[in-house]
């Protein structure tokens, strides 16, 4: 902020046809000369080096009140932040507001974010929709894209899509990809306009390439099926992946009906499970088989993934025999979640002999892989066992690691 002062009051002092624009600007001539003016800026120069910013802002109050844009807008920054004068929003918003009046370009940003800031305060959104019209007025790109989709969907105003697609434009030229992002569902989707592929593409694109998360998952699916755009599965991927690490919903199905299609090569055995499993979830056609070829070789990932499913009645009917035989494959198989699963099994009796022993010796196993909550259920089981059962259940879950060692 200091330095922005320097700047402008030297600017003022050295070149005399500002000072001149910026009294000739005002509809009421001032009483200074542009030479008198210069002077006056030279002395709030001065006291500005000397940081009597009292004295500033007092002889900046002599200028604004005479009409001179750059002092209106100074006055309009001390009143705000308190500087030489105690704070008074109020009053920055006053200066700041004639400043802006008067055409002073620099005082817009200033007063647009004191006007964003009381709509993002406000109680509620309707009463947040005045200040977000009155920053958007002064072309803040946030309270266009705010206002914009308020009029676009008529939340807390009267609907009126035109006027909403106005404000997602000017927000998204000027690089919001929240307001991108919902112009790309416009044209998509037709709303308000012509429904354009190509365009729709277009502002998902700024708004993925900006950082928007669900923008990315947009771009993946248009990617993935030509849409807007050249088919692309590589780029597909690229999106999508770049979506699901940031959480974004529906892209692990997507990715998941990309691994049914065979076109995720090289990928970890987890990583498309987890896909396929999301996929499962979504009634995509394929993944349930998908998995079940998959778990005949044995792969442990999939095979807890189906006994998991059949555990809870999720995706496929509920069935406790399937789940413990597929949580006991993957056990074996060394799916550490699944080893927690078969030790819960086993210290509850369910579909098994109780044995804490056998609980114990899995537990052990999934604690040993970091699975969370594994050492607390061992510490439980082993309140059930003698010394010499304990040591044979910690004997047993070393040799199992050692015969299941990878070289």
């Amino acid at each position: 902020m200091k330095t922005a002062w320097i700047a402008a009051v030297a600017a003022l002092v050295l070149v005399a046809s500002i000072v001149g624009w910026s009294l000739l600007s005002n509809r009421h001539a001032p009483a200074l000369s542009p030479e008198q003016a210069e002077a006056v800026m030279a002395e709030a120069e001065q006291a500005y080096a000397g940081a009597d910013y009292a004295q500033v802002a007092e002889i900046l109050a002599g200028l604004a009140s005479q009409g001179v844009p750059i002092a209106q807008y100074r006055l309009g920054l001390m009143n705000r932040i308190g500087q030489g004068v105690p704070v008074n929003e109020e009053v920055a918003v006053m200066w700041l507001t004639r400043a802006v009046e008067q055409g002073f370009e620099p005082a817009r940003a200033p007063l647009a974010e004191i006007y964003l800031a009381r709509a993002e305060d406000a109680g509620s959104a309707a009463d947040g929709v005045r200040w977000y019209a009155l920053a958007a007025e002064l072309d803040q790109s946030d309270a266009q894209a705010v206002l914009g989709s308020y009029y676009l969907t008529g939340t807390e105003v009267t609907q009126d899509v035109p006027r909403g697609i106005a404000l997602l434009t000017a927000a998204a030229e000027a690089g919001d990809v929240r307001a991108q992002s919902n112009l790309g569902y416009v044209y998509a989707s037709g709303t308000g306009v012509a429904a354009n592929d190509e365009e729709a593409f277009r502002w998902y694109l700024a708004a993925a390439e900006g950082g928007l998360v669900r923008a990315q998952a947009a771009v993946g699916l248009f990617y993935e099926t030509g849409r807007g755009t050249e088919l692309n599965i590589p780029e597909a991927i690229r999106w999508y992946l770049n979506a699901d690490s940031a959480g974004a919903p529906g892209t692990g199905a997507r990715l998941g009906k990309l691994a049914i299609d065979g076109v995720l090569q090289g990928r970890d055995s987890s990583e498309l499970t987890a896909w396929v499993a999301e996929a499962a979830r979504a009634g995509v056609d394929g993944a349930v088989v998908w998995l079940e070829r998959a778990a005949e070789s044995n792969d442990p990932v999939v095979l807890n993934q189906l006994a998991e499913f059949y555990e809870a009645g999720e995706v496929l009917p509920q069935n406790s025999a399937l789940a413990l035989e597929n949580f006991q494959r993957a056990a074996e198989g060394g799916s550490p979640q699944a080893q927690l699963a078969m030790a819960r099994r086993y210290a509850t009796g369910n579909g098994v002999t109780q044995d804490y022993a056998q609980a114990h010796v899995w537990a052990n196993l999934a604690a040993a892989a970091g699975v969370p909550g594994a050492a607390d259920e061992r510490t439980v089981f082993a309140q059930f066992l003698s010394p010499e059962e304990l040591a044979r259940a910690q004997a047993r879950a070393s040799e199992w690691r050692a015969a299941h060692r990878e070289d």
